[in-house]
């Protein structure tokens, strides 16, 4: 009985890495244990692949010595790992998994083709196989320099986002306590010019004249809150936070302003 092809387990951070070496001598990793280990999910993670430009064919079915015995899975080439992982965003991991991600796309490739390095070395064609494997290595370690620069990209877009969060928090902070000065201020003005205000009758007319114009408006058109866009243009207008609060001086304005809307709707 077969059993299988050679393989490393190398203990890498808090994870096993798994590589199996193909007859041919090309290095692979179990795919579905990569993305597990990264939290992936992986038929999207082999979607993306098979439809990579470059990936595609790196992706291959092997039979390998598994938990559950021989059997066929998916396996990625060491050399196509770090394309993969740098198209992997760490902002779009789970945030305790992005630190994880940065070791892998560092560091991945090159734990598991040194797992095999010295197996390689004593082939027949020692000579051959070693200046293959520093040209590979060379070439890998130009894909794990690209892959770093796409993770210090990521990483500064991630600083940059959190710099606009604590300002739009901080904006937040200032509306509120802007609020909240203008609202004590309004009690203070109260205080000190508790007549300043229209009357209670007054208020009622203003509040029955709102009402009368909105049921015009809401004639015309019942798509919309008509009490709520008057009264918002009435405070707007006459800088109020309540139609009780217009003072005495501003009455006769405002009601010939809801005077001049209800005409303006063409109301006789």
């Amino acid at each position: 009985m077969t059993s299988g092809l050679p393989q490393r387990v190398v203990a890498f951070y808090d994870d096993e890495l798994v590589g199996v070496q193909r007859e041919d001598g090309l290095i692979y990793a179990p795919f579905n244990r990569l993305c597990d280990n990264l939290g992936l999910q992986r038929d999207g993670q082999a979607q993306r692949v098979r439809r990579h430009a470059v990936l595609n064919d790196a992706l291959v079915t092997l039979m390998i010595q598994t938990a559950g015995g021989l059997q066929q899975v998916q396996c990625l080439r060491v050399d196509a790992l770090p394309l993969w992982l740098s198209g992997i965003q760490a902002s779009r991991v789970k945030e305790e998994l992005r630190e994880k991600l940065i070791h892998y796309q560092k560091e991945a490739a090159a734990v598991l083709w040194q797992a095999f390095r010295p197996q390689i070395l004593v082939e027949e064609q020692r000579d051959e196989l070693a200046t293959s494997t520093d040209a590979e290595l060379a070439q890998l370690a130009q894909i794990a320099e690209m892959g770093r620069a796409i993770t210090r990209m990521a990483e500064e877009q991630i600083e940059i986002r959190r710099r606009m969060d604590a300002a739009a928090r901080a904006f937040q902070g200032m509306r509120h306590d802007i609020t909240s000065v203008q609202v004590r201020l309004g009690v203070l003005e109260d205080k000190l010019h508790p007549a300043a205000y229209i009357t209670d009758t007054q208020a009622a007319e203003v509040s029955s004249q709102v009402k009368a114009l909105a049921e015009l408006l809401t004639g015309k058109d019942a798509s919309k809150n008509h009490y709520q866009g008057i009264f918002g243009e009435l405070y707007r207008r006459y800088g109020v936070a309540s139609y009780k609060t217009i003072r005495v001086e501003q009455y006769a304005a405002v009601l010939a302003f809801l005077e001049d809307w209800r005409k303006a709707t063409g109301a006789e």
